[in-house]
C-alpha cells in the first residue's frame, strides 16, 4: 500500500520527517508495519524550475527551432534552445537547468544545439513523467512565479512509503488509519477529520426506498445528493491521487476513492436518475444471472454472490465493483451515496470466484470497522459538495440490525511483565492504550480491563494485549535469554536421518530428486499398473482399489497412489515432451492402502532414468543399469552384501518382459527394476528408452542402522581372473554371480560383469557375457592350485546354472 507523508501530516504533525524519511519507516517497521520502499517525488525534479519566455526568436541555423531568452529567477536570463512551438514570448514555463536528471535518466547538460548555446530544456509532460496529455511544452498559470520550484509549484514535493501492511492490520489501509498508529507510536494528538453537518429539508426516503435482504450486509447506510454538477477534479485532489498511483476519473468518482483512501471505507456513487423505481434491494443474486461490470466485464453469478439492486436489475457486486448501469457520467445531476459494510468472506468469494480485483474488495475482504459507514459517507457528501455542489438531503438510511460490540479484555501489568521478560510500566501502559483509542478501567493497582476499538479486529485475548505493549515499546527491548534445558533435546528420528542419507547417495551417483503430491488419478494409475497380484509378489504391498479421497481437486487427483514409481513415469512423460531428452530423478514417499479397517502407508523408493548421454566423450549406457548401479551403491550404504536380481515367473505388466526383474535382498523379495514395455513408450510417444524401479523402504530400513565391521586390509596380492561365456540371450545372471560368490566363500572379493556382447558374432539369440572375479587371502599369496581349483569351479557353475560355454 503506498501511503503520502502530505497526507499523513494533515491528521498528524509529522512535518520533521520530510527531511529525515528514512527514521519514520524504521519506526514503522519496528512497530511491524514493513515499509519497504521510500519515494521521493521532488528528487527528480531537482533543478527544475517555473521560467518566463522574455523573448523567443527564431533559431539563426534551423527553421524548426526557437531561441528563447528565458528569465529563470528574479532578474537571470538564459538562452534555451527549444523544438516545440506552442510557446510564445511572455508565458510561463517548466525549466529543466543543467544538473537536472528527468525521468528515464534524462540528464540535462550545456550544449550546443546548431552552433547555438542551450543552458536548458523547456519540458513537457512527458518529459517531467507527469501522465497528462500536452501538445508541446507545458503553459503554466501567468500568476505562477518565476524560480520556484517545480515539484512545489505543481504539489509533487511529498514523499511516499510502499508499505508491507499484514492481514490483521486491515486498520491500517487508510491514511488516518497509519495516522492513528503514529499519534499512538510518536504519543502525538491525532485530528479529527470534518464531516458534513448541514443538509436540506428535503429527505432521502422520500426519494429512494431501500430494502435490505440478507445477513452478508452487516450494516447499509445512504444518502440522497441532488444538483450535482460532474467534471474534472479541483488540482488538490487530482494531485493526492496521483501521488499514490491512482489516476483521476472525474470529482465524484475521485471523492469516493478519496475517501476510501483517507479512512478505509470504500463507497460507492450511484446516478439516482437511473435507478429503476427509484428503489434500492440488497439480496442474493440468482443462479446464472448476468451482471456487466464498470469495466464492462459480463459475469454470470452463481447464486451466492450479495447484489445491490434498483427495483429491476443488479447495479452492484456488493463489496466488489458497480455496475455499468448506474455509473456516474458527466449526465449526473442526482446522485445515491453508498457507504456500507459487507461480510468478509463472502466479498471474498464474489471477487475471487469471478476474477474482479479491487481496491474496495481488498478492504472488505479483510475487515472495514463497521462503526464509521455514517462518518465516512458525510466525509465524501462534505467533499462532493465542495468540488461537485449539489444539496445533500436529510434523513439518510442507516440499517444496522446487529451492531458489533467488543468484549472487555483483562490483563494485568504482572501478566505482560512475565510474557515479555521486563518489568511493565503503568505509565506506558495506559499511553499506549489510550493512543490505540481503547477504553479502559483500572480495576486495582496493576489490573486493567481493556475494551478494543471495533477497528481492531486483532484484539481479541489477552495476549493481544501483551503483544501490542512489546511491539510499541520496541521489540528490541526483549533481552535475548537462553532457555534453560533441565533434559537433553529429543534425537532426531531414525528414519528422518537414514532417509537423508540415502538421499545425498543417490543425488552423488546423478540422480535428480522429485517431491510429488500423493494424489493421483485413478483411472490412469490403474491403467498403468495392470495386475496388483504381480506387484505384491515383488514385495511391494498394494490393494485391489485405492484409497479414494472424498473431496479430490480434480479428477486428476482423486485417490492416493499406490506405486511411487507411477509419479516419477508422469513426471518422465512431461519433462520429455517438454524437451528433456533425457534425465535421471528418484523419489523417497509414501504409498497408500487399507489396513485393519483403516489406512496405512508405505515408505518407498522409486527411480527413472530415460534417454542416452550425448558428446564426443559420452558412454551410452542402458538406463536400467544407471539405476541398478545407484541400488547398489545404496546396499553398500546400509551394509547389505546379500542381494540379487532376480527374474520371477510373474512380470511387472509395465515393464518390458525379457529386461525387468526383482530385487531379491538377504532372501526377501523388496522390489522390481526394468526396462519400461515397448508399448507404453509407444502409446505416450516417447522416442527414447525408460527404465523405472521401486523399493520397499520399510524392509530395506529395518535394522537400520547395522553396526558397522571393520576388518584388516590384506597385505597380499589380490588375483583377477575373467572369464567369457557364451549364454542364451534371455538368461539372468543375478543367481549365476551369488552362486560363484558362495562357492568360492572367503576368498571372494568380488564378482562383477564389466561387458555384454551381442552381434553378428553370435546367434542372434545368444550373448557374451564378461565377468571378472577377484580373488584375495587374508593369510597368503593365493597359490596356483588354488586359483585353477576356484577357476574351474565357476565355469562348472556357469555350465550348471546358464548352460553356458566358456568363450
Amino acid at each position: 500500500m503506498r501511503i503520502s507523508l502530505k497526507w499523513l501530516n494533515d491528521y498528524v504533525d509529522v512535518a520533521e520527517y520530510f527531511k529525515k524519511p528514512e527514521e519514520l519507516a524504521a519506526i514503522l517497521t519496528r512497530a511491524g508495519l514493513e515499509v519497504e520502499e521510500i519515494n521521493d517525488l521532488a528528487q527528480s525534479l531537482n533543478h527544475v524550475v517555473v521560467g518566463h519566455v522574455k523573448v523567443k526568436d527564431k533559431h539563426p541555423n534551423a527553421d524548426k527551432l526557437s531561441l528563447c531568452q528565458v528569465e529563470i529567477a528574479p532578474g537571470k536570463i538564459e538562452q534555451i534552445v527549444c523544438g516545440a512551438q506552442n510557446h510564445k514570448a511572455g508565458d510561463k514555463v517548466v525549466v529543466a537547468l543543467p544538473g537536472a536528471n528527468l525521468p528515464g535518466n534524462f540528464a540535462i547538460k550545456k550544449s550546443k544545439i546548431r552552433d547555438m548555446e542551450s543552458n536548458g530544456m523547456l519540458c513537457s509532460f512527458k518529459e517531467l513523467g507527469v501522465d497528462k496529455p500536452s501538445e508541446g511544452i507545458v503553459i503554466l498559470e501567468a500568476n505562477a512565479v518565476v524560480g520556484t520550484a517545480y515539484a512545489d509549484y505543481a504539489g509533487l514535493n511529498d514523499i511516499t512509503f510502499e508499505l508491507k501492511v499484514t492481514p490483521n492490520r486491515a486498520d491500517c489501509l487508510s491514511h488516518y488509519g497509519l495516522a492513528r498508529e503514529l499519534g499512538c507510536l510518536l504519543n502525538r494528538k491525532v485530528k479529527k477529520i470534518e464531516t458534513q453537518s448541514k443538509f436540506s429539508k428535503q429527505k432521502t426516503k422520500d426519494k429512494i426506498s431501500l430494502d435490505v435482504q440478507s445477513d452478508l450486509c452487516i450494516r447499509y447506510s445512504g444518502r440522497y445528493m441532488t444538483g450535482v454538477k460532474v467534471g474534472p477534479s479541483p488540482d488538490w485532489l487530482k494531485q493526492r491521487l496521483e501521488s499514490i498511483g491512482m489516476n483521476s476519473i472525474n470529482n465524484v468518482v475521485d471523492v469516493t476513492n478519496y475517501v476510501m483512501l483517507e479512512v478505509g471505507q470504500p463507497l460507492h456513487a450511484f446516478d439516482a436518475d437511473l435507478l429503476a423505481k427509484n428503489k434500492i434491494v440488497v439480496r442474493l443474486a440468482k443462479a446464472k444471472e448476468k451482471f456487466k461490470t464498470l469495466k464492462e466485464q459480463d459475469l454470470e453469478l452463481k447464486g451466492e454472490e450479495l447484489l445491490i439492486c434498483d427495483g429491476e436489475k443488479p447495479v452492484a457486486l456488493a463489496g466488489v465493483i458497480g455496475g455499468l448501469n448506474s455509473g456516474v457520467s458527466d449526465k449526473t445531476q442526482n446522485i445515491f451515496i453508498e457507504s456500507a459494510n459487507f461480510n468478509p468472506m463472502g466479498t471474498r468469494k464474489s471477487s475471487r470466484s469471478h476474477g474482479v480485483e479491487t481496491d474496495s474488495a481488498y478492504r472488505f475482504s479483510r475487515g472495514v470497522d463497521p462503526s464509521q459507514t455514517v462518518d465516512a459517507m458525510d466525509r465524501a457528501v462534505l467533499l462532493i459538495t465542495q468540488c461537485a455542489g449539489g444539496e445533500a438531503l436529510d434523513d439518510h438510511y442507516d440499517i444496522y440490525p446487529k451492531p458489533a460490540t467488543k468484549k472487555p479484555i483483562a490483563t494485568s501489568l504482572k501478566t505482560i511483565s512475565d510474557r515479555l521478560g521486563y518489568t511493565a510500566e503503568s505509565s506506558l501502559f495506559e499511553q499506549y492504550i489510550t493512543g490505540l483509542q481503547c477504553k479502559f478501567e483500572k480495576k486495582s493497582e496493576g489490573t486493567y480491563l481493556v475494551t478494543p476499538p471495533l477497528f481492531r479486529f486483532d484484539l481479541e485475548q489477552e495476549m493481544d494485549l501483551v503483544e501490542e505493549y512489546g511491539r510499541l515499546n520496541g521489540y528490541e527491548k526483549i533481552q535475548e535469554t537462553l532457555p534453560v534445558f533441565h533434559k537433553s533435546p529429543a534425537p532426531h528420528d531414525g528414519f528422518y536421518v537414514l532417509k537423508n542419507k540415502i538421499s545425498n547417495l543417490i543425488q552423488a551417483t546423478s540422480f535428480s530428486q522429485a517431491f510429488n503430491y500423493a494424489f493421483t488419478s485413478q483411472v490412469q494409475e490403474q491403467k498403468f499398473i495392470g495386475s496388483t497380484k504381480v506387484i505384491v509378489s515383488h514385495g511391494l504391498k498394494i490393494d485391489e482399489q485405492p484409497v479414494v479421497i472424498k473431496n479430490p481437486l480434480s479428477e486428476d487427483l482423486n485417490s492416493m497412489r499406490r506405486l511411487a514409481c507411477f509419479s516419477l513415469w508422469k513426471n518422465t512423460i512431461e519433462n520429455f515432451h517438454m524437451g528433456n531428452d533425457r534425465g535421471q530423478l528418484f523419489e523417497i514417499g509414501p504409498a497408500f492402502f487399507k489396513e485393519n479397517g483403516g489406512f496405512a502407508e508405505s515408505q518407498r523408493l522409486a527411480f527413472t532414468s530415460w534417454g542416452s548421454d550425448f558428446g564426443l566423450y559420452a558412454h551410452p549406457i542402458p538406463n536400467v543399469y544407471k539405476i541398478r548401479s545407484s541400488i547398489e551403491k545404496l546396499f553398500q550404504l546400509l551394509s547389505i552384501t546379500s542381494y540379487t536380481f532376480k527374474t520371477l515367473d510373474e512380470k511387472v505388466p509395465f515393464l518390458h518382459h525379457g529386461q525387468s526383474s526383482a530385487i531379491v535382498v538377504e532372501g526377501k523379495t523388496v522390489g522390481f527394476i526394468g526396462t519400461v514395455h515397448p508399448q507404453l513408450i509407444q502409446q505416450e510417444k516417447i522416442r527414447v528408452d525408460v527404465a523405472l524401479a521401486e523399493l520397499n523402504l520399510d524392509i530395506l530400513t529395518q535394522g537400520q542402522p547395522r553396526p558397522l565391521r571393520f576388518k584388516s586390509v590384506s597385505s597380499f596380492q589380490a588375483v583377477d581372473r575373467d572369464f567369457s561365456f557364451v549364454v542364451d540371450a534371455d538368461k539372468s545372471m543375478g543367481d549365476f554371480i551369488a552362486d560363484v560368490k558362495k562357492s568360492i566363500g572367503a576368498l571372494c572379493k568380488d564378482v562383477r560383469i564389466f561387458d555384454i556382447y551381442q552381434g553378428d558374432k553370435l546367434d542372434k539369440n545368444q550373448k557374451s557375457v564378461s565377468i571378472r572375479v577377484t580373488m584375495q587371502s587374508p593369510d597368503q599369496d593365493l597359490p596356483e592350485n588354488i586359483i585353477q581349483e576356484n577357476m574351474n569351479k565357476v565355469i562348472a557353475i556357469a555350465e550348471k546354472t546358464l548352460g553356458a560355454k566358456l568363450r
